[in-house]
């Protein structure tokens, strides 16, 4: 027999449980008007209404009373179930890290953990996660800052020091870090103080008009611009570490600048002991000490 929409029903048990579509929204991360309008195509499914809708909130009607406990126990259920399945494969730990990061640093570096750690699926989320270091869905993540988050352990990879890059035959047109205003500059939107924070350190502040640069919406894009030639983009020592090590990327100057910041492995305190957990912290923290010496090498 055919079903309604799965997300309709979902829409519906939730904002019965939570009393209103502002919570229920907030649970399923989704609007209000999201949460309204699942819920009226639902109720036009099946041809009753389920709640008497009142200024001051939501009130069940019988049938909506009936139907709430009927799909409270179904998705009880199917969660038991999913938990059951999930015990039966490999543990699964969520990690979560921004794009550029993951992207360049640690998604290369993922086939190796997997081979020493068959038993264990890693699941990235690139999801971003605003204010809060930590999405409730997320065991672990890869997090740039201070090092200091109230209730998560927090143990450092590297540093985020910042410097130009660009292609190997751009470079050879640069003699000197005055040679920036005769090429593109590669920036990213949302980095905007990485190239004032370099310049101003080599003595070139306000001598470049950061206006004309070229600008991408994250790091990840102006490095490629860079690979592809386009111009000289400036980046974090864990974004290039690959690109420097097989000569893709040259740093054209030897300046190094500090922003007062890290990347650190974050998970959440007095949590139950995860063997998955454990051994991707082990190995994490490895390999972020293996890039910290090729960043040397080819600093």
């Amino acid at each position: 027999m055919p079903l309604p929409p799965l997300n309709g029903l979902r829409a519906f048990e939730t904002a019965a449980r939570t009393g209103s579509y502002v919570a229920a929204a907030r649970e399923l991360n989704v609007s209000p008007s999201a949460i309204s309008r699942l819920v009226k195509l639902l109720e036009q499914r099946v041809g009753v209404a389920l709640f008497v809708r009142r200024a001051n909130g939501l009130i069940l009607t019988e049938a909506g009373t009936q139907y709430l406990a009927e799909l409270t126990a179904a998705f009880g259920r199917i969660a038991r179930a999913t938990e059951r399945l999930k015990a039966k494969g490999p543990e699964a730990l969520v990690v979560g890290a921004g794009p550029t990061l993951a992207m360049r640093w640690l998604i290369p570096r993922l086939p190796a953990f997997h081979a020493a750690h068959q038993g264990v699926d890693v699941r990235l989320s690139t999801a971003i996660a605003g204010a809060e270091p930590m999405r409730p869905d997320w065991q672990a993540a890869i997090r740039i800052g201070e090092g200091a988050w109230p209730g998560l352990q927090a143990d450092f990879l590297f540093t985020a020091d910042l410097f130009p890059v660009c292609a190997p035959g751009l470079a050879a047109r640069l003699t000197g870090p005055e040679g920036l205003g005769r090429v593109t500059l590669l920036a990213a939107a949302n980095a905007p103080d990485d190239w004032p924070l370099w310049l101003k350190a080599a003595g070139l502040d306000g001598t470049l008009d950061l206006r004309r640069a070229l600008k991408f919406d994250y790091p990840a894009f102006a490095l490629q611009a860079a690979l592809d030639g386009l111009g000289v983009a400036i980046a974090a020592g864990p974004y290039v570490a690959d690109d420097l090590a097989a000569g893709r990327l040259v740093r054209p100057f030897a300046l190094s600048v500090p922003n007062g910041r890290g990347w650190w492995f974050l998970h959440r305190q007095g949590a139950e002991p995860n063997p998955a957990l454990s051994a991707f912290r082990e190995w994490v923290l490895a390999a972020a000490g293996a890039a910290q010496v090729t960043s040397r090498l080819t600093a």
